[in-house]
């Protein structure tokens, strides 16, 4: 029987396995937990630019000619052409039978995962090639692969990326050009796939307008390398230019700018808070200090030492020596995010300064933390690498679990709202019958929903005693209703919900409970929400009449009560006030 000896190669194994499992268990960590959050919240209900895909597939199966159908899946959406978007509706709706929006999220979703899977290729091949223990340089270390990675996961899968999550139009589009431009500087760097580069830029192009960016950056990687001899020939850089022209031509046919966009650009000084606060808009979540400040200096600081690294590489290479893949991965990649902070400061801070650390663009913000973490492992000494991976995992995961409690008020007021606005355009009238249009039925179904089992019940008067609301204001043709003493449970469902009532019909609204402002709160040490809540009713939405104000209370186990409020609102005729759009 062969007898495995105490030798030193032999216990570096066995650590080596050790090492190994603890790493795939930390990266199941927040794989998991996304996923299981994400199938606790997420529901199949259109939301604003969802509607728009919905209207694809009609527009498409009105086209009678193949060049009607191809436009459809080009034309542009706002300032995108969102073809990758709409392939996948189309793909969804033909596999189906119905347009299903927690599939896209699913696809969207999915690109973090991707994301995850090109870092760890970065590992494994920039940290075996420095130690040179493979003499194959298309090959990768699989211990180099996971053992560094468990930081990136924790990173990107977390609830800072919640808008994004549940959000079928914007999971395909934000995560997705992250990980088609993010690929293709991959292919361009670690391989000579010239022709995987270029597919994946396209994808890029089509999917959003921040797409564009891989072909200055392609270009300026493919010239470098040709400088120095690591390409052969000019043809690779002959090819890439002709796609970028020939693309980019496709894109701006027929192109018009969106309305819509403020045309107020604030100053100087705004643009360049505005793009730190959109690099450090991850800092968001830490529970200490004013958010926007933190934001913008955890992206000052960021940008900073990032633009220091590109210093770093520059002086290599006037150095005379030779600069290495992840030297320009990260250079390119860094290009990315920060060129695309720069394009959205630009366009959106007329909005308002807290637009740009909105969550459905934190996903830039978090992969400029995993690539400067990136950084941090390849350019430091083998031997300190092992206390960069303990801070990483300190930092991240201290981020990940502070974004679960940060978000989780919003998480649940999001998919209350779209159950209530599925509600309310699916009843219009004063009887529990559905009332869609025969072409929103053939394309879509109504998700399940916590009030489909009583709704009859909703129907009826309220026969509970009488809970009047503390005060209704009506400001600038604005309802709020507040209450200051009402308890607010927590659960995906759970809540206080406001039912108006007239002649008529019915219509249904969330809540906004009042959110412990308490730092024990922060930390998940004191209850999230506080008692009261405020809902606030756009006069616009109602038909005119006088509605009759009812509270309807779900408890964490399903249970519903009702009571009447004995106070009514009245909504009089308002001018429709519609956003100009493209689509």
């Amino acid at each position: 029987m062969p007898v495995l000896y105490d030798t030193k190669p032999t216990r570096q194994t066995r650590h080596g396995l050790v090492g190994l499992s603890i790493a795939g268990i930390l990266l199941l960590i927040p794989i998991i937990v996304f996923w299981s959050v994400w199938s606790t919240y997420a529901v199949d209900v259109p939301k604003w630019d969802d509607q728009a895909l919905k209207a694809f597939l009609f527009y498409l199966d009105s086209e009678t000619s193949i060049s009607g159908k191809l436009y459809q899946f080009f034309k542009q959406h706002n300032e995108h052409r969102i073809v990758y978007d709409r392939l996948i509706t189309w793909l969804d709706f033909s596999l189906f039978g119905k347009l299903n929006y927690r599939h896209l999220m699913i696809v969207g979703n999915l690109s973090l995962v991707g994301l995850l899977a090109i870092f760890g290729l970065v590992f494994g091949r920039t940290l075996s090639a420095q130690t040179k223990s493979l003499s194959n340089k298309s090959s990768f270390s699989l211990t180099d692969c996971l053992i560094y990675l468990p930081p990136v996961a924790f990173l990107l899968l977390n609830l800072s990326q919640w808008e994004n999550m549940f959000w079928g139009m914007a999971a395909l589009q934000n995560f997705t050009v992250v990980l088609w431009i993010i690929g293709a500087i991959y292919a361009l760097c670690f391989t000579q796939n010239l022709p995987l580069a270029l597919l994946l830029a396209m994808a890029a192009t089509l999917t959003s307008g921040n797409g564009i960016l891989i072909w200055p950056i392609g270009f300026a990687i493919l010239f470098h390398q040709r400088i120095l001899n690591i390409r052969a020939g000019w043809i690779s850089l002959i090819i890439w230019g002709i796609a970028a022209v020939g693309i980019i031509t496709l894109y701006f046919v027929g192109y018009e700018k969106p309305a819509g966009n403020p045309p107020v650009r604030g100053t100087v000084f705004d643009l360049l808070k505005g793009w730190f606060a959109f690099n450090g808009a991850a800092a968001e979540a830490f529970p200490i200090g004013p958010v926007f400040v933190r934001c913008v200096l955890v992206g000052g600081i960021g940008t900073l030492l990032i633009l220091g690294i590109w210093g770093f590489v520059l002086k290599k290479w006037l150095s005379h020596n030779k600069l290495s893949p992840f030297d320009y991965f990260f250079v390119g990649v860094t290009a990315f995010l920060l060129g695309t902070a720069a394009i959205v400061a630009w366009s959106r801070v007329g909005f308002g300064l807290n637009t740009l650390i909105t969550s459905r663009y934190k996903a830039y913000s978090l992969v400029l933390l995993a690539i400067f973490y990136s950084a941090a492992i390849v350019y430091t000494q083998a031997s300190f690498r092992k206390w960069v991976l303990r801070l990483g995992l300190l930092f991240s995961v201290v981020l990940m679990a502070s974004s679960y409690r940060a978000y989780q008020d919003e998480t649940i007021w999001w998919r209350q709202y779209l159950l209530t606005k599925q509600f309310s355009w699916s009843y219009g009238t004063n009887k529990p019958i559905l009332t869609l249009d025969s072409i929103t039925t053939h394309y879509i179904t109504n998700s399940p929903a916590f009030y489909d089992r009583v709704l009859p019940d909703l129907y009826r008067l309220p026969t509970g005693p009488l809970k009047p609301l503390s005060s209704i204001e009506n400001t600038n043709h604005r309802f709020t209703l507040i209450d200051t003493t009402a308890f607010n449970p927590v659960g995906p469902d759970a809540g206080n919900y406001i039912l108006l009532r007239s002649a008529r019909r019915l219509y249904l609204y969330q809540t906004s409970p009042y959110v412990n402002p308490s730092l024990k709160a922060s930390l998940g040490l004191a209850d999230l929400f506080i008692k009261g809540f405020s809902c606030p009713i756009s006069e616009v939405e109602l038909e005119p009449g006088t509605y009759q104000i009812e509270r309807l209370f779900v408890k964490p186990g399903g249970g519903i009560e009702r009571y009447p409020t004995g106070q009514t609102l009245t909504a009089t005729p308002q001018a429709s006030q519609d956003i100009e759009k493209n689509w």
